[in-house]
């Protein structure tokens, strides 16, 4: 039987140190292993965008604006995250389908332009990721557990990777 062993991360960056100082076990967690992996090979060749859920990284990269994120599919207090960061009509298109991934759909599109727009997380409700500057929106689902969206503004050189 072979040992396996983790490989070890050398944090550069001081974005993932404090990060890793912060959260203590964060350090030994796969996705924010892959995911520093990742960010130290292309931080240099091109403009990029991770995300990671639980599992599932994926990277976006080329030329442009350009967002990406990744949520695994669960039950969630639906209505209080709703409340929160959606706005009048993002909330009746939810409400209408009553089904969880358009919940999902609406806000990992909404966390992607955050992403594209350099936004803080606090101004999640101010988008409408309905119209929102011209953005072209795309989301799939993966093995019906996650959903991934990617926004961007027609670029054709938009490269995503999952891992």
């Amino acid at each position: 039987m072979q040992n396996y062993t983790k490989p070890v991360l050398k944090l550069t960056d001081r974005k993932s140190i404090r990060k890793a100082k912060r959260y203590f076990n964060i350090k030994i967690s796969n996705q924010f292993i892959i995911s520093r992996m990742i960010i130290s090979r292309f931080k240099k060749r091109s403009k990029f965008c991770i995300s990671h859920k639980d599992g599932c990284v994926g990277v976006l990269f080329g030329k442009g604006k350009f967002g990406l994120d990744i949520e695994e599919i669960k039950q969630r207090n639906f209505s209080s995250i709703c409340e929160f960061c959606f706005t009048e009509d993002e909330l009746n298109i939810y409400k209408k389908s009553e089904n969880t991934n358009t919940f999902y759909q609406i806000y990992t599109v909404k966390e992607a332009i955050l992403k594209a727009e350099n936004l803080g997380f606090s101004e999640l409700r101010l988008i409408n990721s309905l119209n929102y500057k011209s953005y072209i929106c795309k989301s799939f689902l993966i093995s019906n557990k996650y959903i991934i969206s990617i926004v961007f503004k027609g670029k054709k050189d938009i490269i995503l990777k999952f891992i």
